[in-house]
């Protein structure tokens, strides 16, 4: 009766772990560019200002929904830059975008103007700025996005390209646009059809699912696990009848008098 106890106890105290697995449940959230104010922050602060953004976010387009920065930001992948969007910029969708971000858009600089990458949209701050040279005629740039900077000639644009340079290594920051070209001018726009949706709640904890095993596959999980068990509840009961027997041997030795 005690073996058949044990070897219960034993088995109920496997069991609810051959059962179930935790599985945690992670989606991917995007959300579509509504408006042509949309900038990529670099901080979670209302501040337009080019030293906490990157560049205006093309409008059309996707940016990732990592998490709630806080109750007006959305903390976002766009491309390959992790960073801020407005909340009321942007509208969750459903599922996964075909075409995400405006990637691929390569142009030249053609004009000693625009031949300094420089970390921020002006030329200011002299050399101190200047991230690369940019070789005349160079196509190697990549465009990502453009933001409002200085107006380096009087009466031309204050436009600056934010882009990616590629020489010996891949160099980011901003060129003057006026002197730049090869760009499709309209930008391509994105006109794939989606779904809306309400924002995720960024708030909830990961869920936890539990998924029951197969009856066969639990049938010989448990089979497996009870060889064990009952060899330690062998042993166990064993070992108390060996000892029950020295125990009595024991007694009988005292018990024992050749004297009577």
């Amino acid at each position: 009766m005690i073996f058949l106890l044990l070897v219960i106890v034993i088995i109920s105290s496997i069991f609810p772990f051959l059962n179930y697995t935790h599985v945690s449940a992670s989606t991917i959230y995007y959300a579509r560019i509504m408006t042509s104010d949309a900038y990529l922050y670099r901080s979670p602060l209302d501040l337009d200002d080019y030293s906490n953004v990157y560049f205006l976010l093309p409008q059309t387009y996707f940016v990732q929904l990592v998490g709630s920065s806080n109750s007006q930001f959305y903390e976002v992948n766009y491309s390959s830059f992790t960073g801020y969007v407005k909340k009321d910029c942007v509208q969750a969708i459903v599922g996964v975008p075909k075409t995400a971000y405006l990637d691929n858009l390569n142009f030249r600089v053609f004009a000693e103007m625009s031949r300094d990458l420089r970390s921020e949209p002006t030329t200011k701050s002299g050399s101190s700025s200047q991230v690369a040279y940019i070789p005349l005629y160079n196509r190697n740039l990549t465009y990502f996005g453009s933001i409002a900077g200085e107006q380096c000639i009087e009466g031309r644009t204050n436009i600056w390209y934010y882009c990616k340079y590629s020489a010996d290594e891949e160099y980011f920051g901003y060129v003057y646009s006026d002197f730049c070209d090869e760009l499709p001018n309209p930008l391509p726009t994105n006109s794939e059809e989606v779904t809306y949706t309400t924002a995720p709640d960024f708030n909830e904890t990961e869920e936890l699912t539990s998924i029951p095993l197969e009856n066969s596959t639990t049938g010989i999980v448990i089979a497996i696990l009870c060889v064990p068990a009952l060899i330690f509840v062998f042993l166990i009961l064993k070992g108390t009848k060996i000892m029950k027997r020295e125990k009595s041997a024991s007694s009988e030795v005292q018990d024992y008098n050749p004297t009577k």
